[in-house]
């Protein structure tokens, strides 16, 4: 759709073998690096004009000056918002990978070193080896971090650190400060971001305020530290383990009569006449076979490139099922995608960037390049393991097709790739598995390969590489099945036959992990591996622990069957009421902010950096106007204590527009306690306690309510759009109260006849929540505090049921 350095098309020129034109495109685009533009304005250098939201476009600046790699080829004075910048000079290593050509890495040393100082000054200035990611990855529309401290981007400046070291070994550059800068990334990604008792990567870790972990991460974020190799083979499962588990899965379907009624054919069809008994068929094996896809994430509520089912996020997260060693996984995952796509969809055969799966959008942009790229490594990187690394003169091999697949075969310019299993190996029936491999490679850097399989039975009883018998080695820490390892010379031309002839027993699966001693199981969060060994088999077996609800379990909002009206105190709070609920947008939020350069909310305290002068019309008219004698009752029969006139809410927030926090005094024993509450929240905060309500007891005692997006905490300008897949609040839908009208109700979506993904609220609307307490314990007080940067938490009324 427009030309930008950094889309994952570009990988798609080396895995196919097409390497004169990769580097055409990576010559283009290293003329738009600018070089002559030093740094002279000091961070943050945010838009004024944009409410803060984004860098300011001017010439100096820490983004847009020396190292940053500009939007259009051979054009370096043209500005841009994304940070393009990670992914072109990952697909540039990559070529580096596939070529070993040293002369070519030696003139591209400056845009790569110049560039690693770019990522440096913008994304890591405080020097804690954690970056910042500023629109560096496909799902970079509404993706703001606010200076935190990414996966992600760290991982990708990662590999670029510890490749520029190799590289700068091989042509003669000092490599220590990469190797140095490589180390101290992925120290900080494993002591600070990874999360040992959930086994993955947080998604990010804020700079501002209480510095929480965002432990609710992406695809991108397991996808992109398994691409860049930063998981040991222990960390890769469980990371696309927690895949498996908590991020959305949406089936692939269809429908014989969809079928049928695509392909209506004339009584006389002739010789077509059976299609539709044929594509009858094919619809009943997709839907035998469970096909599922994925999203993007979990995160609510819904915008642009935060929540989607793209076909690149979900090929690149078949990428890391390979990668991981989970073959079966990898290969569902695309098959389902090409299935989704390429079958299912309404243009076939085609690399579309949206599914027909993505709530919001649907199935929709053809010929995408991104997609293209990733479903190339998918392939080829993926499902046929073919992995060079030509820098050190070497090709890994390792296979990644089902364990079922009697034969398999490649051809591209750069390699012929055969396999046969069984009878297909032996030509004849036997009662020996055998595996025979067949590699013509044509790399002209490669002088060594190294074939990496997995074992079919639990001993070898002959190894020869064309025909003469050869070592071979288990390949260490091997996490599903026994990994065998065999490496030959194999200079460019030449084809290698490797053959392997199994004896002994079917590999065994642990039973359960109180079966083995506790010397042999390694536990690591959701999962335990289990020390196997068999005949001359070592590896190590996972089992999952049960997860209930996909380890998340909702915070309630209450069902307010038990309300007693006769029994209801509204508690007055005219004196902590510090705002009127209207202002909540209407405020200019300029401190505390970052320091440095960053993505961020806009300063009206709505929007993000695609929409930074967004705002919402807060009205509280028909609230108002349904006061009584500063009551309001509800239909639920709870009463509120709330003005017509003057302020009728208490803000806190870690803004220095209000409190970080408040009391407010109760008195009295009550079972439970209502709660008029308004305020915001937004995607970057979800699934993280955006605030917390303690109710105290004169006793020294308290409860405690997490105020959680979406569980329970909504923004004060729409709704949740909830579909039970991607959108999915695993909860009753909020009551919530409309400003405007007055209204209650936990069907607006309906009643107001919503239809898609936006469902912005005329006027906004507060949310009811009820609190259980302790009747036997006397009342001290009730403190709101906010724990969420960039939130504004509010609480409108309190009513105590005695």
């Amino acid at each position: 759709r427009m030309p930008l350095s950094g889309w994952r098309a570009a990988y798609v020129g080396d895995v196919l073998g097409w390497h004169d034109r990769a580097r055409t495109h990576f010559d283009n685009y290293a003329a738009s690096q600018v070089t002559e533009v030093p740094n002279t304005i000091s961070h943050p250098a945010q838009d004024s004009a944009l409410a803060l939201a984004r860098s300011a476009k001017i010439w100096g600046t820490p983004q847009y000056s020396n190292g940053y790699i500009c939007r259009n080829p051979r054009r370096n004075n043209q500005m841009h918002h994304y940070d393009m910048n990670l992914c072109y000079i990952d697909e540039l290593l990559w070529h580096f990978n596939w070529t070993g050509d040293l002369e070519y890495a030696r003139r591209m040393w400056p845009l790569l070193t110049l560039h690693l100082a770019w990522e440096k000054r913008n994304f890591d200035p405080d020097n804690d080896g954690l970056y910042d990611a500023y629109a560096c990855i496909w799902a970079s529309d509404a993706l703001y971090y606010n200076s935190g401290a990414v996966t992600h981007s760290s991982a990708y400046n990662y590999r670029g650190n510890k490749l520029a070291a190799l590289i700068a070994e091989k042509i003669g550059e000092d490599p220590t400060p990469y190797r140095e800068e490589a180390d101290k990334i992925l120290k900080a990604l494993n002591t600070r971001l990874w999360l040992p008792e959930r086994g993955h990567w947080a998604e990010f870790q804020d700079f501002m305020g209480h510095r929480r972990l965002h432990e609710d991460a992406a695809v991108w974020t397991v996808y992109h530290a398994l691409d860049s190799d930063v998981a040991d083979p222990f960390q890769a499962y469980l990371a696309t383990s927690y895949i498996d588990r908590e991020i959305p899965h949406i089936p692939v379907v269809t429908s014989d009569d969809v079928l049928a009624a695509d392909a209506v054919l004339p009584v006389n069809a002739g010789p077509y006449a059976h299609w539709q008994e044929q594509l009858t068929a094919a619809g009943a094996a997709v839907n035998a076979g469970k096909y599922a896809t994925v999203a993007t994430t979990d995160w609510m509520p819904y915008s642009w490139s935060i929540n989607n089912v793209a076909f690149a996020e979900v090929m690149h997260t078949s990428l890391a099922y390979f990668q991981a060693g989970r073959r079966e996984a990898g290969f569902k995952l695309l098959k389902s995608s090409v299935l989704d796509g390429m079958y299912l969809g309404d243009s076939p055969g085609n690399f579309g960037q949206i599914s027909f799966y993505d709530a919001a959008r649907g199935e929709c942009y053809r010929d995408f390049g991104d997609p293209i790229g990733v479903a190339s490594r998918a392939l080829i990187q993926g499902l046929y393991g073919i992995l060079p690394d030509a820098l050190n003169g070497r090709l890994l091999i390792k296979p990644g097709f089902p364990e079922e697949w009697e034969y398999a075969s490649l051809h591209t310019p750069d390699i012929d790739f055969d396999f046969k299993a069984g009878e297909a190996a032996t030509g004849k029936y036997s009662s020996r598995d055998c595996s025979l491999y067949t590699v013509t490679h044509r790399l002209p850097a490669v002088r060594n390969l190294e074939l990496q399989f997995s074992a079919r039975r639990s001993a070898v009883a002959r190894l020869t590489v064309n025909g003469q018998n050869a070592a071979w080695r288990l390949v260490e820490n091997s996490v599903g099945r026994p990994m065998l390892s065999v490496s030959v010379p194999a200079a460019s031309g030449e084809e290698v036959t490797i053959n392997v002839a199994w004896e002994g027993e079917l590999l065994e699966a642990p039973a359960s992990v109180d079966a083995y001693p506790a010397t042999r199981v390694r536990k690591a969060g959701p999962v335990s591996f289990i020390a196997m060994e068999q005949g001359q088999m070592k590896w190590w077996a996972p089992v999952e622990h049960p997860v209930s609800d996909k380890g998340k379990k909702p915070v309630p909002a209450g069902d307010f069957k038990a309300v007693d009206s006769a029994r209801c105190t509204p508690v007055d709070m005219q004196k902590v009421f510090n705002a009127n609920v209207t202002d909540i947008f209407r405020n200019e939020y300029l401190s505390p902010r970052s320091p440095y350069t960053t993505l961020q909310l806009p300063k009206q305290g709505i929007g993000e950096w695609c929409h930074p002068l967004k705002t919402a019309d807060i009205d509280d008219s028909g609230l108002r106007a349904t006061v009584r004698k500063g009551l309001l009752e509800t239909k639920l029969g709870i009463p509120f204590r709330t003005p017509a006139e003057g302020h009728n809410i208490a803000f806190t927030s870690l803004w220095d527009n209000y409190p970080d926090s408040l009391q407010i005094p109760l008195q009295g024993k009550a079972s439970r306690a209502y709660l008029l509450m308004a305020g915001s929240t937004n995607h970057m905060q979800c699934h993280i306690d955006n605030g917390v309500i303690r109710v105290y007891y004169e006793d020294g005692t308290c409860d405690t309510l997490s105020l959680v997006n979406p569980d329970n905490w909504p923004p004060i300008e729409q709704i949740f759009f909830e579909d039970g897949k991607s959108f999915n609040r695993h909860a009753p839908s909020l009551y919530r109260l409309r400003l405007k009208t007055g209204e209650l109700s936990n069907n607006f979506g309906e009643e107001l006849g919503f239809t898609g993904v936006s469902r912005e609220v005329d006027g906004g609307a507060a949310v009811l929540l009820e609190m259980p307490l302790n009747a036997g314990k006397k009342l001290s007080h009730l403190v709101l505090e906010t724990l969420s940067n960039e939130v504004v938490i509010g609480i409108m009324g309190i009513t105590l049921q005695r």
